[in-house]
């Protein structure tokens, strides 16, 4: 008996949390998770633009390499879908025979270089509505007409000048946007128009 005396003595003499406290101690844990899991999908949704804009960086890079490979050889440029002095679209005429001045092996026949739809597209023929041998290289491209004929000098070779915007998001910040300056090589001073 004398044993269940002690042990009652011992559990009388052990405090706990009241109710309030453990409330109070809930309650305070809340505000903080609340605050970590902010801070959380603050750093996943920073993370994922980051990962667009870098995705469509890379991928106006490749288009850029890819629409350099066709105008250099390029015997003319033609702007298709005009505003003003831009074009929507490029038809390219890749020269043969004794008119090619810088040997160009792939270069045959005419392709398309578009924007359609928001998307970047590189097709074999004539016009844009092509569906098939059609190639998407950039989407959500935001620039209607990126294409445009300049002559820096009178007489020199003509460059076709391409500037890019794109944004995979809604935040005007995660635009992307890229020019270049193609000279065409095949091309007489008056093959871009």
């Amino acid at each position: 008996m004398r044993a269940f005396a002690a042990l009652r003595t011992r559990l009388g003499e052990e405090t706990g949390f009241t109710l309030v406290e453990l409330v109070t101690t809930c309650a305070l844990m809340g505000i903080v998770m609340t605050g970590v899991v902010n801070i959380f999908v603050s750093g996943q949704r920073a993370s994922s633009d980051g990962q667009a804009r870098l995705a469509a960086q890379q991928n106006v890079e490749l288009a850029f390499t890819r629409l350099e490979y066709d105008a250099r050889c390029a015997q003319t440029a033609t702007l298709l879908n005009k505003t003003g002095s831009n074009g929507a679209g490029v038809y390219l005429t890749f020269p043969s025979g004794a008119s090619v001045i810088v040997p160009c092996s792939h270069a045959t026949g005419n392709v398309t270089w578009c924007v359609t739809s928001g998307s970047l597209i590189r097709t074999t023929g004539t016009t844009c509505s092509a569906t098939t041998n059609q190639d998407t290289f950039v989407s959500s491209v935001t620039s209607a007409t990126p294409f445009s004929c300049y002559s820096p000098v009178s007489g020199s070779l003509p460059l076709l000048k391409v500037v890019f915007s794109v944004n995979s998001t809604t935040h005007s910040s995660d635009s992307v946007s890229a020019t270049d300056y193609i000279t065409m090589h095949n091309a007489s001073s008056s093959g871009c128009s």
